[in-house]
């Protein structure tokens, strides 16, 4: 009997550890989204006819670097450029479950877009939506890193 209930501890104690790491993963990603320090390399992506294919690409990213997000590769922005845009507006929300959601107007030379980040609860993974003034919707998810703790490659080519 005393076996069952120190295995039964254990088990609870191990779910309360992985609950509490994934929630500090959570805290570390908003927290690099408010401070405009994050990356974000999607692993998956959605095609035009709407199926989801992986990334292997580290090219393809969307990060913030203060004043300016910058939006690289097909997968993420359209164009084969490193796009850099400014936020002309950014709501944030925490909903009644504590996800999170960032929801910008960016302006840059070669995008205009809405671009909406949702981050549940939980974790560091987001949900992606770049919305174009032209062309097609974007969708991608991803871990959202701190631009120091990631590995991305931008080009040279920025506009």
């Amino acid at each position: 009997m005393l076996t069952l209930a120190v295995a039964a501890g254990y088990s609870q104690n191990k779910k309360a550890e992985k609950e509490a790491a994934a929630l500090a993963m959570f805290e570390k990603a908003k927290a690099a989204i408010e401070a405009k320090d994050f990356v974000i390399v999607p692993d998956s992506y959605e095609t035009s006819n709407g199926t989801l294919e992986n990334n292997n690409d580290d090219a393809n990213f969307l990060s913030s670097e203060g004043e300016f997000l910058y939006l690289q590769g097909a997968i993420i922005c359209g164009n084969s450029y490193t796009n850099r845009a400014t936020a002309t507006s950014v709501e944030q929300k925490l909903d009644k479950k504590g996800n999170y959601s960032v929801v910008m107007q960016i302006t840059g030379t070669q995008i205009q877009a809405k671009v909406e980040i949702f981050l549940r609860k939980g974790g560091n993974y987001a949900e992606v939506i770049v919305t174009p003034s032209r062309g097609t919707v974007r969708r991608f998810s991803g871990e959202v890193t701190l631009r120091s703790e990631s590995k991305y490659y931008k080009r040279p080519n920025v506009v």
